[in-house]
């Protein structure tokens, strides 16, 4: 449509295209008219902290009140105020609503990098002038290397639109690469605090059949062949129940794995969140162990996958229904555990069976005979092999059905897998930064083609071929330094924020590592593979004979 609207007589001449004063107007109605309304929208979903609003609605808002702002403004004003707006927003937003990313869904996070990206190239691209102040004396120089690093920075200064869409590839795709290790290192270094508030102190859970082993099995292992490498057993009961979700993300019933907890014996295990008045993790589990309304929960009680979010507090209730009877008694909920998983069923039980953690009288008044003894936790004694000795212990009680998790292994491997996960995707991305990385040699072919009278005049006025080389290899280098700057700085700083104000990372500990030596071999290969396809446009460029471009056009 806008083709078969060409002004031949403009086009011809290349004038820029000027829009009639009813077609202004119209825009700057619509435009006007939609920014109220994105901003009014924007109250109440900032407000109640929705994921995805929160961050579109407000920049919306800035971006379609950019017509009306020009009446007022210079056109390079209005534009570092909208995208600088913008990029304040969507970096302060979890600051100023920490909750936003209280959501299972990964599009909050697909949204923020966008915007962040598209907002900070806008505001560089049109800024490039006052970026390359500090550097106006080297620019200046009456020296070869002068003359071409002026030449580099010329036609990204000019083609504005061309360097902006090239700047978004390289800032994207950094982004989200330098994202992925940064959170990889997050993983890596709360790993030792996971395992240190999931264990504590207890090497191995067991799971058996009671029908089978009886009382016979915890006997066996305080005073069996493995008793020498056993400190401690903790037997747990067990029960199957249905619980409706303390957060209100549905009304279907969850299926839930409920343990009974002997009274003060796993009080080293911690708590995130506690009720108001229980001082203490010790006196979480008291209260479990002396009033039967209490119970615990961990923080992903009814999450069906990606992040954790926080849709409920010490205090929320919750409905624990014995599915045999059909009886039910409202809980509440007196912690948020820091780490649950040393809670969660070892076999049989699915992904979407959540381990709810009560004292073991309560357990007995709701469920009744079904509430038996069929996991336990063990202490080892030091200097034991928790791997091995599971190994040992499943062949000793095979006739009990006896399956034993190394809970310390079994967390770390957990953590490999989503750090093996995240390279994986860390290596798709960097395909596509290939493929971004050949369009900028394609991008450079098409300039070389472009100006090839430009570079015959230069060429006929003395400028040198290797001028001309260093000046197409200086302009490649300028749009992906840029772009690998920006992505860089915008991948920590989200990284950051996330860990700071997302659910998702609590109970990581390790404090938030700079991977300093990832991201410079990140930087300095996408830069290194940006010269390699700018070499030859940069060659053929320099190769160009001033005669013949002067006088063939192509």
């Amino acid at each position: 449509m806008r083709i078969s609207r060409f002004n031949i007589i403009a086009a011809i001449r290349d004038l820029p295209p000027t829009p009639g004063a009813k077609q202004r107007r119209r825009l700057l109605v619509v435009c006007t008219v939609l920014s109220v309304l994105c901003a009014l929208a924007a109250v109440p979903a900032v407000a109640a902290s929705r994921p995805d609003t929160t961050y579109l609605l407000p920049a919306l808002a800035l971006a379609f009140a950019a017509p009306a702002l020009l009446r007022a403004l210079p056109r390079h004003t209005v534009t570092t105020l909208v995208a600088g707006a913008v990029l304040a927003w969507t970096l302060l937003a979890p600051v100023v609503r920490p909750r936003v990313f209280d959501t299972p869904s990964m599009s909050v996070y697909v949204v923020q990098g966008a915007l962040a990206a598209f907002s900070a190239v806008v505001l560089v691209s049109d800024n490039q002038k006052t970026l390359l102040r500090p550097v106006r004396r080297f620019l200046s120089r009456p020296t070869e290397g002068g003359l071409a690093a002026r030449l580099a920075v010329a036609y990204p200064l000019a083609k504005r639109f061309r360097t902006g869409a090239t700047l978004v590839m390289y800032t994207l795709i950094v982004f989200v690469l330098v994202l992925l290790t940064e959170i990889s290192g997050v993983l890596r270094a709360g790993v030792d605090g996971v395992v240190a508030d999931a264990t504590s102190g207890y090497s191995l859970r067991l799971d058996y059949n009671p029908q089978v082993a009886g009382d016979r099995l915890l006997s066996d292992l305080r005073d069996g062949p493995s008793a020498s490498e056993i400190a401690a057993v903790t037997p747990l009961l067990n029960a199957t129940g249905r619980s409706t979700d303390p957060g209100h993300r549905g009304t279907e019933p969850l299926e839930t794995a409920v343990v009974g907890v002997p009274d003060g014996a796993v009080t080293g295990i911690t708590f995130r969140e506690r009720l108001p008045g229980l001082p203490d993790d010790a006196a979480v589990w008291r209260a479990l162990a002396s009033d039967t309304r209490y119970v615990a929960l961990d923080a992903f009680f009814g999450s069906t996958g990606g992040p954790a979010g926080d849709y409920y507090d010490p205090g929320d209730t919750l409905t624990l229904t014995d599915p045999r009877t059909g009886r039910s008694e409202q809980k509440i909920i007196a912690g948020v555990l820091s780490n649950g998983m040393v809670f969660r069923p070892g076999t049989g039980a699915s992904s979407t069976t959540y381990p709810l953690v009560l004292g073991e009288r309560a357990a007995r008044e709701l469920f009744g005979a079904q509430a038996q003894n069929a996991s336990a936790l063990v202490r080892t004694e030091p200097g034991t092999s928790a791997d091995a000795l599971a190994t040992r212990l499943q062949g000793e009680q095979l006739s009990s059905s006896l399956v034993a998790t190394p809970v310390e292994s079994d967390i770390r491997r957990q953590f490999d897998s989503s750090t093996a996960f995240f390279r994986l995707m860390q290596g798709f991305l960097a395909l596509g930064l290939g493929v971004g990385i050949a369009g900028l040699g394609v991008v450079m072919v098409r300039a070389v083609r472009e100006r090839r009278r430009t570079i015959g005049i230069l060429r006929a006025l003395g400028f040198r071929a290797r001028t001309v080389q260093r000046s197409f290899l200086g302009e490649s280098s300028f749009v992906a330094l840029e772009g690998i700057v920006l992505g860089s700085l915008l991948g920590v700083l989200t990284t950051w924020l996330m860990y700071a104000n997302s659910a998702a990372f609590e109970g990581l500990e390790g404090g938030f590592p700079v991977e300093w030596s990832s991201i410079c071999v990140l930087a300095a290969a996408t830069f290194a593979a940006s010269l390699m396809a700018t070499i030859g446009p940069a060659r053929r460029a320099a190769a160009i004979r001033p005669a013949l471009a002067v006088r063939v056009t192509e």
